[in-house]
């Protein structure tokens, strides 16, 4: 009988191997997944998480402090390396340094790693991560790309998943009173949520040309998730005296998938986003499931 890492292994596998075999042929098939995560799937998961607890108060504001604080360090980093070094595509650095895969990825292995426990800092974590990233964050690239600070304002507005986490926000913060049964299928959605979305994340992995130009963006980005993301939230959370457990794992995910899709939504290098995602998504499956079993 399998346990949870090994099913999560598999279904990552099986979405891996599902790509490469259908190569574009089902290219139908990660968009219509993507729609139910986005806009239901995760939201139920948050919902469900964060009522479910009772630690609406200083809790739940420090945790997200964390979080905002945290993001904010690295959004101010990547614009500081890109003034000071001139890089190219720095508006997609920047999206691929501040924001993690915390909502397809980071739920499902904060569940495997903390259990119940550790997917209430998780789920704060994805909230407020993803209000950044569709609101700041695609402003900031906006205007690092175009210098135009109404096209990056114009840009916030395109992106519908910014409105769905808001509804989400405004549902945890006034925790109203929620049918039993709705309840229940949101706890039903949630649990279904976790295991489609590490079978998505497989089924997301694209390679585009040319991928030999894109070790060095690699290297970068990796030092910014897997090193200066964690120690911001270790810093600030030894500041404020909440636990990190959760939060630092939140901060260490392979960049968010999103943004590749920003990036190509608005013109921005999107074959660099790609390569350097896929190629520390990859990395950092192999890494995490051999990690488990050492």
């Amino acid at each position: 009988m399998i346990g949870e890492v090994e099913r999560f292994f598999l279904l990552f596998i099986a979405g891996l191997g599902l790509r490469i075999m259908a190569g574009d042929h089902l290219f139908w098939l990660p968009k219509l997944i993507k729609i139910f995560l986005v806009y239901i799937g995760i939201p139920s998961l948050l919902i469900s998480t964060l009522l479910s607890s009772q630690k609406l108060g200083t809790e739940f504001s420090l945790a997200a402090a964390v979080t905002v604080l945290s993001i904010f360090s690295i959004l101010a980093l990547s614009i500081l390396h890109h003034k000071l070094r001139d890089r190219s595509d720095g508006e997609v650095l920047l999206l691929l340094n501040a924001f993690p895969n915390a909502g397809f990825l980071g739920l499902p292995v904060c569940y495997i790693l903390f259990g119940e426990g550790g997917m209430y800092y998780a789920s704060i974590y994805v909230l407020f991560g993803t209000l950044i990233h569709y609101s700041i964050g695609v402003f900031t690239s906006i205007y690092i790309k175009d210098g135009d600070i109404k096209k990056g304002l114009d840009g916030m507005k395109r992106f519908p998943g910014f409105y769905t986490m808001v509804v989400v926000f405004l549902i945890a913060s006034f925790n109203p009173a929620i049918p039993q049964g709705l309840v229940s299928t949101l706890d039903i959605l949630g649990g279904f949520t976790i295991t489609l979305a590490i079978f998505f994340i497989g089924l997301s992995i694209k390679f585009e040309k040319p991928i030999e130009e894109f070790l060095s963006d690699l290297i970068h980005v990796t030092t910014f998730r897997f090193l200066l993301s964690p120690l911001t939230i270790i810093f600030f959370a030894f500041l404020l005296k909440i636990e990190p457990g959760a939060l630092i794992v939140q901060s260490m995910m392979p960049p968010a998938i999103g943004s590749t899709i920003i990036a190509a939504h608005y013109g921005m290098n999107y074959s660099m986003a790609a390569n350097v995602t896929s190629a520390i998504t990859i990395i950092f499956m192999i890494g995490f499931f051999l990690l488990v079993y050492l």
